[in-house]
């Protein structure tokens, strides 16, 4: 059995794979370039999580951004595509305080789709992240993901349990919910 690592630490080569497999899923138009993903992970690199293969090759990820409350609901209120974030509208974490956060971009490497194991390593790296984050006594408002394919839909709804928004002007469905809800869905994903 292969094995698989959760990472959180990444170079502008990472965030290049990671592109590469995000073209295999979303439209041009709904993609970040690398060289700005690296910018918004220089500002808080608790922005991204990863999972490599027995080669250290990237195959999986999730950013997760905490966003100024203005960014948060322009893309809420589908004024704004995901793609037009930049380093300036991602906040960096202090202990204490309320974050609005946004799950950007799951996506995993055609090779690996529909591999449990990966799915859940990269699921367990959100979590673990999560508890870092409560351990430090941080807040989050809201929680918000824009929802480009069947399976991310699926993950919003039926994995996290969150509300349908709005479609987007972009082909897309935005989801959100409160961060006490995501929370105990959280809970609820840790038992099993």
């Amino acid at each position: 059995m292969e094995e698989l690592k959760i990472d959180y630490k990444f170079k502008l080569e990472d965030f290049k794979v990671m592109e590469d497999i995000e073209h295999s899923y979303f439209p041009n138009e709904n993609i970040t370039p690398a060289e700005e993903v690296l910018k918004w992970y220089q500002k808080n690199n608790l922005t991204c999580i990863g999972v490599r293969n027995s080669n250290n090759e990237v195959i999986a990820s999730v950013n997760i951004l905490p966003l100024s409350k203005n960014t948060f609901y322009d893309i809420y209120d589908n004024k704004m595509n995901e793609a037009d974030v930049n380093e300036s509208q991602i906040e960096t974490y202090e202990n204490n305080k309320e974050y609005y956060l946004y799950l950007s971009s799951i996506s995993i490497n055609q090779n690996y789709r529909n591999n449990y194991r990966v799915i859940t390593t990269l699921l367990n790296g959100c979590i673990d992240l999560y508890k870092l984050l409560i351990d430090r006594n941080i807040k989050i408002i809201k929680i918000m993901a824009d929802a480009s394919t069947e399976h991310g839909e699926k993950i919003c709804k039926k994995l996290l349990k969150m509300d349908y928004i709005t479609n987007t002007s972009h082909d897309s469905k935005i989801y959100c919910m409160d961060g006490k809800d995501f929370m105990k869905s959280i809970i609820r994903i840790m038992r099993y």
